[in-house]
């Protein structure tokens, strides 16, 4: 079945998945443009659509209360030709109502499929490092909801005396009564020394793990101030639940403002994402490459060519390729990058740098050529329309013949209404690359607040400064890694001299 298919002229389907984030709900592509995506999580769902465009495009969200997102809805719109996707947390089968909503639709005659998914009663304690079966420590587990349903009486509950007798015990739902919990597995004749672990948002941002005993793991969680959702893991493998294991970058739950254009913030997006962060891209420059006569390349003898960004370099090898040309069109040329990714850039399309600065700065390109150029030679110099001048100016004092040339045009942009909508729920970084485009978040008044301002290398943050922003992280590597890096290093400092 295709994305463009058509609706089937008597009725839809209904298929219960296990819900993911929305960039990795990939799952869903199989299904047409009609389908209907019904979740428990009624927040989530309504933000989907601002975080990935690609769902909205492609699904009619059903925006229902969550006491209305039951069998009623899902049937109504399967019958009305709609292929309805149920998202569940976890697996639609652990205490996800997933076989009463199959079992509904049975009845009222509409086909329906299972996708298995994986139970936070496994995927917490696995995310923490807790085995809950291990070789000659535990050979049995349970798993257990601590709260009833409301077809059963308030006094209802988990049969304490024979989970007593079980190796490992996962709780799921369990926060609320932990302290309950604890105390009835002692009563049922479990030892209160037992080791006990209580998982917080296992495999998500913001993961925490807090281990004890049965006698001590409220109070401990308590002290920790976990919050629901939380697993409860009773038995001896709680005790081997792992720091490493359990390691959330100091990104998780961070909001990042990417300011990068489209091509470019992709993968530092899903680097952000990567560490458990939230990004949030919205350009605020446009690059667009200049169609550029490459005559004088040809009638002239030149002894340098010097790249001060990655688009002068892409910028400059487009013409070169428009003209028909190859690097034999650089013979007799050396070639000057300003820092390591331009160089980079450089060596993807077969180019070697004769000479690169030691530090992303107009003034060490210029220190460092100097000592190298002698009077009279003559220097291209690719750029954009917003190059600074102090380049060309420092080379023409150092004796050279500088001729700019424009190959790529910046040009200010405003973020997107969606973007927008984005930042004003607020932002906890924001990450500058380039002069340009700290000019442009202050041209458009983009509301940042208190967010730390990351700025890409000392030439970004000093415009940054000089525009009345407080940047406090420059990397010293200066790279999309290498910036998250020093935000992260920041962050824990901070959050360090907090503690």
């Amino acid at each position: 079945m295709s994305i463009e298919g058509s609706r089937h002229p008597a009725f839809g389907h209904a298929l219960f998945a296990r819900r993911g984030t929305p960039e990795h709900s990939t799952l869903l592509a199989a299904f047409p443009t009609t389908a209907g995506l019904l979740s428990d999580d009624v927040r989530k769902v309504r933000e989907a659509p601002e975080s990935n465009p690609w769902l909205n495009a492609h699904f009619k969200i059903l925006r229902s209360e969550l006491d209305l997102i039951q069998h009623e809805l899902l049937i109504a719109e399967a019958l009305a030709g709609h292929v309805v996707v149920r998202l569940k947390g976890g697996d639609p089968y652990v205490f996800g109502r997933g076989w009463e909503e199959g079992a509904a639709c049975a009845e009222a005659g509409v086909p329906w499929q299972v996708v298995p998914g994986v139970s936070s009663a496994l995927a917490a304690p696995a995310a923490a490092g807790i085995p809950i079966t291990l070789r000659g420590v535990a050979r049995s587990f349970a798993v257990v909801t601590a709260r009833s349903g409301e077809e059963f009486a308030a006094s209802d509950g988990p049969d304490y005396h024979s989970l007593a007798g079980i190796d490992t015990v996962v709780f799921l739902m369990a926060r609320e009564r932990l302290a309950e919990v604890a105390a009835s597995l002692v009563l049922a004749g479990r030892d209160a020394a037992t080791p006990a672990a209580v998982v917080e948002r296992g495999t998500q941002p913001g993961q925490r793990v807090v281990v004890g005993t049965l006698r001590t793991i409220a109070r401990d969680a308590d002290s920790a101030g976990i919050e629901a959702p939380a697993v409860l893991v009773v038995g001896p493998t709680a005790a081997l639940a792992s720091p490493s294991a359990a390691h959330v970058s100091e990104l998780a739950g961070m909001r990042i403002l990417v300011t990068r254009p489209p091509y470019a913030a992709a993968p530092l997006a899903a680097e952000i994402r990567s560490r458990g962060g939230e990004a949030i891209e919205a350009p605020l420059i446009r690059i667009e490459y200049a169609d550029v006569d490459l005559g004088s390349l040809r009638s002239h003898s030149w002894q340098w060519i010097v790249f001060t960004s990655l688009h002068g370099v892409r910028g400059f090898w487009r013409a070169v390729d428009r003209h028909g040309w190859d690097a034999r069109a650089l013979a007799g040329m050396r070639i000057a990058a300003i820092g390591p990714k331009t160089a980079g850039t450089l060596r993807s399309l077969g180019l070697k740098a004769d000479l690169i600065a030691p530090e992303h700065r107009a003034t060490s390109l210029i220190k460092v050529l100097a000592s190298e150029i002698s009077p009279g030679e003559r220097v291209l110099f690719p750029c954009g329309t917003l190059a600074r001048e102090e380049t060309a100016l420092g080379l023409r004092r150092a004796g050279a013949v500088v001729e700019e040339l424009v190959v790529y045009r910046t040009s200010p942009v405003a973020p997107s209404g969606a973007a927008l909508r984005r930042i004003a729920r607020g932002i906890d970084a924001v990450l500058l690359h380039s002069p340009s485009a700290v000019r442009s978040l202050i041209e458009n008044d983009v509301p940042i607040g208190d967010a730390v301002i990351a700025c890409i290398g000392p030439t970004t943050a000093d415009e940054a400064t000089r525009l009345g922003l407080r940047p406090t992280v420059v990397p010293t590597v200066y790279s999309d890694a290498g910036l998250l890096d020093a935000l992260e290093s920041h962050l824990q400092s901070t959050h360090g001299a907090m503690a």
